[in-house]
């Protein structure tokens, strides 16, 4: 699947990859792939990283990498997942504590199973994350494009359930927003 990657989605992926080795995950996951994303937010030509700087996400990057962190932190719980437990009366940040207390700091954000040693670049995707490709790769057929692009990566992690989702919406970037962005023509060019 990867031939049908443009630049800048390749750019992204590859991006991934070094997200997950400078945090020495075990697998590249969803939130390495937006990181990635992220990192493409120099002005420039990919349609994805248009669409972000037009949503205004590059002025919340630091709330949104904290967001993100924070889920991790809590084990992937999202805001909305914290507020039913509270009203079921489970405090999510007194349990996080006990845990942290008996475990350590970020004991509910470490993946689980044994240590592997992986070659520079070649970490697998976790489930989640080949997931975001699959669904790029159909967004990117049912709009009839011919490779798919950093946009789609985008749509795809926008798309998908859990936490990643989540966060985009809270900061501006959810499904809709996205489409929104990508919608609006390039200057100097014609809508299509």
């Amino acid at each position: 699947m990867f031939e049908k990657f443009s630049q800048d989605a390749r750019a992204a992926v590859e991006g991934a990859v070094g997200h997950a080795e400078r945090a020495d995950a075990r697998t590249v996951t969803e939130e390495h792939l937006l990181l990635a994303l992220l990192d493409l937010l120099d002005p420039g030509e990919a349609p994805g990283a248009r669409a972000l700087l037009a949503l205004g996400v590059d002025q919340r990057r630091t709330e949104l990498t904290a967001a993100l962190r924070e889920a991790r932190r809590v084990g992937g719980l999202s805001r909305a997942d914290i507020a039913a437990l509270a009203r079921l009366g489970i405090d999510v940040d007194e349990v996080v504590a006990r845990v942290e207390e008996a475990h350590g700091p970020d004991a509910l954000a470490a993946e689980r199973g044994p240590r592997r040693w992986w070659p520079r670049g070649h970490r697998p995707f976790s489930r989640e994350a080949r997931s975001v490709l699959v669904r790029a790769l159909r967004i990117a057929q049912g709009r009839g494009d011919r490779a798919i692009g950093d946009e789609h990566l985008l749509l795809g992690l926008a798309s998908g359930p859990g936490v990643v989702a989540d966060v985009m919406a809270e900061h501006g970037a959810s499904w809709a927003d996205v489409e929104r962005a990508l919608a609006v023509p390039r200057p100097g060019r014609a809508a299509s």
